[in-house]
């Protein structure tokens, strides 16, 4: 969902993005600990950019919806 349309929704279904988002976040965030604690496999640099991306997007989802969530 786009930033610009958590504005336009209740905030019983931003309670449940923010959740879903969160769940998210601790996912990916596990697969990085597990991926460079656990694996012997090497991960490219390219995908490690990917990551932090994606963490990246997630964090921001989450502060623009608790942000909104705070203001309803």
């Amino acid at each position: 969902m786009k930033k610009e349309d958590y504005s336009l929704i209740s905030k019983a279904e931003l309670k449940l993005e923010l959740k879903r988002l969160r769940v998210n976040l601790h996912d990916l965030e596990e697969t990085m600990q597990f991926n460079s604690t656990y694996s012997s496999a090497h991960i490219s640099g390219e995908q490690v950019k990917k990551y932090e991306e994606s963490l990246t997007v997630l964090k921001n989802e989450i502060a623009a919806i608790e942000q909104i969530l705070s203001q309803k």
